[in-house]
């Protein structure tokens, strides 16, 4: 039952680094990624604004502690009378209120530099005592469906204080044939660290453990690689160091890839045992229910992108003329189909530029953003031990924090708006809901990050200087519709698949997982792809894939950003205000009617067939621009 929020970004799969030097804040190097020590402090964040210190961060969890044990000796109390439920709810807000910074601080400083191992033991100690907290707790969802739903109904109507939580009790409600006694309950909870030891085997793993190796770039230096020099170099125009950064890359991932197949299985294995703890007849029917949201709506999505595959079998094939090559291979995919290298930028110059594209927001929205900017919420650039990719992660009690990896491309520039979007949803939802809707569900957490890209590139493309620069974010656009949509499509049916094969009784080996991604991989990138045997293999860097049937919803989420993004673009007031709704919304109601009063409909397929409509569109216009109809 706790409420705390971390938003980890389809840009993480594909983050970047800061390779160049000068205004970027990085030290000279030699080609290695720089110590924290080396960045220019205001690139840092500024986690003096959560905690002034550890004296002040040990308080919050010592008060954390007394109150997870204060919240265990309401059992028996909260079925009473109205004010004895309000009591515990309010409580039991107030210690998760705090409780969620005191997390939020330990996960932030540990991303900063994973080989320190201070904030790695106070982590430990957070998640130590939110297993206590779920065990504290564990017995009040039995307690209170004790009650007839008539009777706690009556009791929000009455009583105006704990009217705020009727959505609350509402959803509870309806999900009373999945709460276990209280007993089991408990039991569960216990699980809690558990459950999360594959993931954070994974993080250790692949962000401090693994040691990737050193290749020679494309003026024939030493350059260490790294997760987000990866993504730097498969946008290189030079094929050759494209395909040794691919190829050396995946080595190293596949040099532990029984490991990793262990990892993954378990996190599988685990997702299945809580869906038929709680009677769900999949692990994907559990993982959408706390949405509300019916297994349809995974179906359709899929099904949706099925019969759209010939427009990316299109793309493929024009990626494969453009670029003068018989196939086109993984490491061909990413490269801007541009003559010459992709334009550059500074995150300075970033910082202004998104301020200016997203004045359609209006100066509600610009105001906190630009003071975001200004505050230091964000940690720019890649350093040793420091996470990989990017993400927001928003706690009531404290403003929200941005994890970037920053290089001088537009790619980073649009991770930049992606990820402050994720902090201006979080900002307006807790500056106008109370703490028990303060955050919003996942389903919803792409929506305005998303709409913060479609802005800005409808600015760029407007401004274009040239018919180069329009190529470049017309091919952008596109690569957005294609990375956040059909990919993360085709890894929701990977995981829809090696559920199932799990819930058959097959074993999940990475021989069996692999062959999965192979055929997935075959079948979307079409004929004029050639699937090398890494490939095969690409699903062992997808940290996502351990945060069961999440990567669908990036693309439900840009469906629903489209449709939204266009009503502000037309310069609408009221489609303004419906989306500033939206983000004040939090998760005060269902995501699907969240959505709906914002004026999108997530049921049906409608919103995905636009946006694949919109990536047709972009096709056209890309192969005149490249003069190859």
């Amino acid at each position: 039952m706790t409420r705390y929020l971390r938003l980890p970004c389809l840009l993480a799969l594909v983050s970047v680094s800061n390779l160049a030097q000068g205004d970027t804040g990085l030290a000279e190097g030699q080609g290695q990624v720089p110590e924290r020590s080396q960045i220019d402090t205001k690139y840092t964040w500024n986690l003096a604004d959560m905690y002034a210190n550890r004296e002040a961060w040990e308080a919050d969890f010592i008060a954390s502690e007394k109150g997870v044990s204060a919240l265990a000796t309401a059992k028996g109390t909260v079925t009473k009378s109205p004010d004895a439920l309000l009591s515990y709810l309010s409580q039991y807000d107030e210690i998760v209120v705090k409780f969620s910074k005191v997390v939020a601080y330990t996960s932030l400083l540990r991303d900063q530099d994973t080989r320190q191992s201070e904030p790695q033991a106070m982590y430990d100690r957070a998640m130590t005592l939110n297993v206590r907290l779920e065990e504290a707790t564990a017995w009040f969802e039995p307690e209170i469906l004790q009650l007839p739903a008539s009777q706690l109904l009556d009791w929000c109507e009455k009583n105006p204080k704990l009217k705020v939580y009727t959505h609350h009790i509402r959803n509870l409600l309806r999900q009373k044939p999945h709460v276990l006694s209280t007993r089991e309950e408990e039991l569960m909870a216990m699980t809690g660290k558990l459950a999360a030891t594959p993931r954070e085997t994974f993080t250790m793993l692949a962000d401090a453990d693994m040691k990737f190796p050193t290749i020679k770039d494309e003026k024939g230096d030493d350059v260490q690689l790294s997760e987000g020099r990866y993504a730097f170099f498969m946008r290189s125009s030079d094929r050759a160091l494209r395909e040794r950064a691919f190829r050396k890359t995946l080595e190293a991932y596949l040099a532990c890839k029984n490991t990793f197949a262990t990892t993954l299985a378990g996190s599988v294995q685990g997702d299945i045992f809580e869906a038929r703890a709680r009677h769900y007849g999949s692990a994907l029917e559990a993982a959408l229910a706390p949405d509300n949201l019916p297994v349809s709506v995974y179906e359709n999505l899929i099904a949706t992108i099925h019969r759209n595959l010939p427009a990316l079998h299109r793309y493929m094939d024009i990626r494969r003329r453009k670029l003068g090559v018989d196939k086109v291979h993984l490491y061909d995919t990413f490269v801007p189909l541009i003559n010459g290298e992709a334009p550059r930028i500074s995150y300075d110059d970033t910082v202004k530029t998104v301020i200016t594209g997203l004045a359609p927001l209006g100066p509600e929205y610009l105001e906190p953003m630009t003071n975001a900017f200004r505050s230091r919420w964000i940690d720019v650039y890649e350093t040793q031990g420091k996470r990989s990719g990017a993400y927001s992660e928003g706690v009531y009690a404290s403003h929200p924090y941005i994890l970037m990896n920053y290089n001088d491309t537009y790619d980073a520039m649009f991770t930049t708006a992606h990820e402050m979007g994720h902090s201006m949803h979080t900002w307006f939802s807790q500056h106008n809901q109370p703490p028990v809707y303060g955050d919003y569900p996942i389903f919803l957490a792409e929506v305005a990050s998303t709409t913060n890209e479609i802005i800005l590139g409808d600015y760029l493309r407007k401004h274009a200087r040239s018919d180069e620069e329009r190529l470049f974010l017309v091919n952008s656009l596109l690569e957005n519709i294609r990375g956040t949509v059909i990919n993360q499509t085709m890894w929701a049916e990977y995981e829809k698949l090696i559920h199932e094969q799990a819930e058959q009784g097959a074993p999940l080996t990475y021989e069996t997982m692999s062959d999965v991604y192979r055929q997935l991989a075959v079948k979307y990138f079409g004929p004029s792809f050639e699937c090398d045997p890494e490939v095969s293999g690409y699903w062992l860097r997808i940290p996502h894939f351990y945060r069961g049937f999440y990567v669908y919803k990036y693309a439900t989420s840009f469906a629903a950003s489209v449709a939204l993004s266009k009503g502000v673009l037309s310069g609408d007031a009221r489609a303004l205000n419906a989306y500033l709704g939206f983000l004040k919304a939090g998760s005060s109601d269902y995501p699907i009617e969240v959505l709906k009063k914002a004026g999108v409909d997530m049921s049906t397929p409608r919103p995905i067939q636009d946006t694949m409509d919109l990536f047709s569109q972009l096709l056209d216009e890309l192969e005149k621009l490249l003069k190859l109809q």
